[in-house]
């Protein structure tokens, strides 16, 4: 396999490393994207949206510590990075995959919770403080159970060639087929059984409250807009949360399309004796696929769910301008701002040239009487809840 590796062809190690670089960009930009957005808007840092904030961290874990590795292993056909990396890298990938497939099921419990149940219900099982407490809990649980099997001498994490990884290897086979037997049933079919089986249920509740609301609009042809605005004020059935529970829908079924092959794969390569040797392509696919749930999510986000589509659009179309008007106003024109009237002074001849861009009247600056003006309504710095520029 190593040999495999080190010996393809130009074309094929040009598409597998330019198809993996593109990857990693994007996840990157993508993840970062989605942590900026939750921490310049407060209005998204809700309990759901913990539970995406906690996918986009490992997912930008993944993109920052795994597919770079895996690129410099596909461009030199070996591993370069010495012992420590590959341990390095074995743990973060583990890690990476049993938290993103346990949040996903979690994200559809919490869809489930909120659509199909008492509101008092939903407020007491997903709190913040317990979706805080939730997440940190799985996070601690899954160091732990891929650590401590390696530090006992249980495990060891070697390079295998197929992935362009490091990976585990298990010293025994019993010790093999128990790992797989736990790490299968928690990490892969309670999660997918979860997810098939909330989203179900979600679904069926919003064709209901659909089929509801077309017959009360029909019965109510002459007062529709008040009968309309009555059903989207409900808070179970908003437009608001049918259109999240829609959006991450799509991400948990894209999250499927991508791990249901990684697992099988994974599968069948521990145990050889069920399809025999498997190629190499087909195991680097499992890595293809890694890569893609990665990147993938934030573009969920933006194309589905209103609140993060208009905060990445906030970042993303930031009025450079402004933001070099204010800093040069910092530099030259000694600017400053105070708490109660948000007054802007300006006590710099500099400054007249800044005032004018903003179409705002400059008086005589030597004059006594006017060396300080007051600029109400403009405001250079973000407020606390959403971003500006």
């Amino acid at each position: 396999m190593s040999n495999a590796l080190s010996s393809r062809s130009l074309s094929i190690t040009v598409v597998e490393v330019t198809s993996l670089i593109l990857l990693n960009v994007l996840s990157l930009a993508g993840n970062i994207l989605t942590l900026t957005s939750a921490y310049t808007n407060k209005r998204l840092r809700t309990a759901t949206n913990l539970y995406i904030i906690a996918l986009a961290l490992s997912d930008l874990i993944s993109a920052v510590l795994l597919m770079p590795l895996t690129t410099g292993v596909l461009i030199s056909g070996k591993w370069i990075y010495g012992d420590a990396v590959c341990q390095l890298h074995a743990f973060v990938s583990m890690f990476t995959v049993y938290v993103s497939s346990v949040t996903m099921g979690l994200i559809a419990v919490n869809r489930y919770t909120r659509m199909c149940k008492s509101d008092k219900r939903y407020k007491k099982w997903f709190s913040m403080k317990k979706s805080r407490m939730l997440l940190i809990f799985l996070w601690v649980f899954v160091a732990c159970y891929i650590g401590i099997p390696r530090l006992v001498g249980l495990q060891r994490y070697d390079f295998v060639p197929g992935y362009a990884a490091c990976s585990v290897m298990h010293l025994s086979k019993l010790g093999k087929k128990i790992h797989y037997g736990i790490v299968v049933v928690l990490f892969f079919l309670t999660p997918m059984t979860a997810t098939i089986f909330c989203y179900a249920k979600v679904a069926k509740m919003i064709r209901q409250h659909n089929t509801s609301a077309s017959a009360t609009l029909e019965r109510r042809s002459n007062a529709r807009v008040i009968a309309r605005r009555k059903l989207s004020g409900r808070s179970k059935f908003s437009a608001h949360e049918i259109n999240l529970s829609k959006s991450l829908f799509a991400v948990v079924f894209a999250f499927m399309i991508c791990w249901i092959p990684i697992w099988i794969i994974v599968l069948l390569r521990r145990f050889p004796n069920l399809v025999g040797k498997m190629p190499r392509n087909v195991e680097l696919l499992s890595s293809i696929l890694f890569g893609i749930s990665s990147t993938i999510n934030p573009f969920i986000y933006a194309g589905m769910n209103p609140a993060f589509r208009r905060e990445f659009r906030k970042i993303l179309l930031c009025k450079i301008w402004r933001q070099l008007a204010v800093q040069s106003a910092s530099n030259e024109g000694k600017l400053t701002r105070t708490e109660d009237s948000q007054d802007i002074a300006f006590s710099s001849q500099n400054s007249v040239s800044l005032l004018r861009l903003h179409g705002v009247a400059t008086p005589n600056l030597n004059s006594p009487s006017n060396r300080i003006y007051r600029m109400r309504h403009v405001e250079f710095g973000p407020p606390t809840s959403e971003t500006t520029c």
